[in-house]
Order: structure tokens, then sequence, then C-alpha cells
């Protein structure tokens, strides 16, 4: 991504979700367990919404393109090995 790619993200509404995210998740407390039981009390099309975001996630952590060193080296191979599993290839979530 270049730097006008990277500026033009920082705009979205989707960049700042994620930097929200990452700013809850950066704590010790944090509880991705509680998350996802607070996610299942969400509308269910926003839980559907929710749930492509986070395919699209793995599928941009396995690319070969994805930055990563060791502190993310394990999300980076797990997300590869989900991908090449082909399993998301049969996963359909349609927007209802």
């Amino acid at each position: 991504m270049d730097f006008l790619e990277l500026e033009t993200l920082k705009e979205t509404r989707e960049y700042k979700a994620a930097e929200a995210l990452a700013d809850a998740v950066n704590s010790m407390g944090w509880k991705p367990e509680k998350f996802a039981m607070g996610m299942t009390v969400q509308h269910r099309t926003l839980q559907q919404e929710v749930m492509r975001t986070f395919v699209a996630m793995i599928h941009v952590m396995a690319s070969d393109n994805y930055g990563f060193d060791l502190r993310n080296k394990g999300s980076h191979e797990a997300a590869k090995k989900m991908v090449e599993s082909h399993l998301l290839d049969e996963i359909y979530l349609p927007f209802i």
C-alpha cells in the first residue's frame, strides 16, 4: 500500500473502527470471549457483517504480502492454514 492509499484508508470509517477495536484490545484485561458473547446480543444482520469482516481479515492476514514478525507470526500462519484448507471458500455469508 502506498502513501496515498494509506492516507485515503485512514479517512474511512472502517479504518476508524479498526483503530477503536485495536485500542480496546490493547489492555491486559481484554477478554475475547466476552467480546464474542457481546456480539451475540447484537442485531443478527450485524453479527453476519462482523463475521464477513473476520473472514476478510483472515484472507488479508494469510496473504504473502502481509507484513508480520514474531509478534503476529502465529496469526499469519493460522490464517494461512485456514485459507489453504479452502474451508473459507465454502462459507456464504449473505447480507440480509
